[in-house]
């Protein structure tokens, strides 16, 4: 019998890091997962956790080497690496500056904003430092068909505002590892906020359905994207009838009458997120609906939302 290596998460937890990184306009980046775990599903930039390696370092580390954005460097150092008797490691950050390492707090090839007043051309949002947000632990992943137990993650989340370029004042991330990301688009919060919330409600209805021994008709990525297609066509004006929540009618006959009650009532709890207050943040809105295109998010980045509401994404 093949013996599974100890870095596997299904053996033993696995250490991610996760970030919620910002731009000049408040915006969150998320990226279109593909060829690993979680494809197919919107995520943040991030990745595993090396050893020795702080979670300040893996964020800046992980960001760059996905999208070739700095990060705002962190203020200061935690407690942890402030006692430490090593070295910190920083991927030779040290060293002079090429343009393939990510860029920390003494390694900065422009001052950073901290120093001096913000350029008149940066948007009056204040510059975010790299900062710890929290930890989730996500014990039974599965993808989609997956069977076993599924894995089991620590993500720690951070957040960070992308440096400032006097050259390229609006943030422009590259898709640098076109095997584990097929794109990458700007948020605004709200709609990721209304988009975690959405999935939640229909998880919990999946489980309802199980426990009367019902099951839905479709997966959960196919309703969402189900309802996206009919918001779509309830905006453009056409006549084929929707329900009240947007999910064509032959779905929501399949789900059941509770469960269509249940649907819609959970989601008007959330319309409000949708009240944008300018032409620009309604744009942003609808770039991101349809770079997601009905698209579920990442497991660990709903479960944040939902187990912390008041979390402070940006």
């Amino acid at each position: 019998m093949k013996q599974q290596p100890v870095s596997d998460a299904t053996v033993v937890p696995r250490v991610g890091v996760a970030v919620f990184v910002i731009n000049e306009k408040g915006h969150v980046l998320i990226g279109k997962r593909t060829g690993s775990h979680g494809a197919g599903t919107l995520a943040l930039p991030g990745g595993h956790l090396e050893l020795h390696e702080s979670f300040f370092d893996c964020a800046a580390r992980e960001v760059y080497e996905e999208t070739g954005l700095i990060l705002e460097p962190p203020q200061v150092s935690a407690q942890s690496e402030l006692l430490s008797h090593s070295p910190r490691q920083k991927h030779a950050l040290l060293r002079t500056q090429s343009p393939s390492q990510p860029v920390l707090a003494s390694t900065a090839s422009t001052p950073s904003p901290f120093d001096e007043d913000p350029p008149p051309q940066r948007s009056s949002i204040l510059p975010t430092p790299l900062q710890f947000l929290t930890a989730q632990n996500s014990v039974r992943m599965k993808d989609h068909g997956e069977k076993g137990h599924g894995k089991h993650y620590v993500t720690i989340f951070m957040k960070a505002s992308v440096k400032h370029d006097p050259a390229s004042p609006q943030a422009q991330p590259q898709i640098l590892e076109p095997t584990k990301c097929l794109g990458w688009c700007w948020a605004p919060v709200p709609y990721l906020l209304s988009a975690a919330h959405r999935q939640h409600q229909l998880q919990l209805l999946q489980l309802a359905a199980a426990s009367e021994g019902r099951s839905f008709p479709v997966s959960i990525d196919k309703l969402l994207e189900a309802e996206s297609l009919a918001q779509a066509l309830q905006e453009a004006d056409e006549t084929s009838p929707v329900t009240s929540y947007g999910s064509p009618p032959i779905l929501s006959g399949a789900l059941g009458s509770n469960t269509r009650r249940s649907f819609s009532s959970s989601l008007s709890r959330f319309d409000g997120f949708q009240n944008v207050d300018t032409a620009e943040e309604a744009l942003a809105w609808a770039e991101a609906d349809d770079f997601a295109r009905g698209a579920p998010l990442f497991q660990p980045l709903v479960n944040v939302i939902i187990d912390h509401p008041g979390l402070q994404i940006a």
